[in-house]
């Protein structure tokens, strides 16, 4: 294996930085809205059609979730009258969710405004070079918390 240099080094720091002031670009949010809860209510609005209602799985698989774990954020999403759940009039056991009225606002102005917007842009950049981008982030992650817990 090659030995890395310094400024090499140096620059995935800088590029690190970089991508925290991009983070520092989304709107601003509620402190108690987690980023995963605008993934759910992509999903929903993706998916809704025009009932505006999406069955849990739908959801889970739309925003790349296990099944488990979108079940706990939409329970917490309830909690934040984000979402309400109900059952299918022709299946009782179809849960399906819709967004309330705040969480119409939440899709309004991250999920259309803004989320829609990057997709845009991130598809100038290409899918291939996007994925290469979060592979490598994730690898460089894992090596510096290799460093810093040594």
């Amino acid at each position: 294996m090659n030995k890395i240099d310094t400024g090499l080094v140096n620059n995935i720091m800088d590029a690190f930085e970089c991508a925290r002031e991009a983070l520092a670009l989304l709107p601003p949010m509620s402190a108690k809205i987690k980023p995963v809860y605008l993934r759910i209510l992509s999903a929903i609005y993706k998916t809704g059609g025009k009932s505006g209602s999406a069955r849990v799985t739908d959801i889970s698989k739309v925003s790349g979730l296990l099944l488990p774990n979108t079940t706990k954020f939409i329970n917490e999403m309830v909690e934040l009258d984000l979402v309400e759940k109900f059952t299918s009039e022709s299946d009782k056991r179809v849960v399906l969710v819709r967004a309330t009225e705040l969480g119409q606002q939440y899709i309004h102005d991250y999920v259309i405004s803004f989320l829609d917007g990057l997709e845009k842009e991130f598809s100038q950049i290409g899918e291939a070079d996007c994925i290469i981008m979060i592979e490598t982030i994730n690898k460089v992650s894992q090596a510096m918390k290799t460093v810093y817990q040594r």
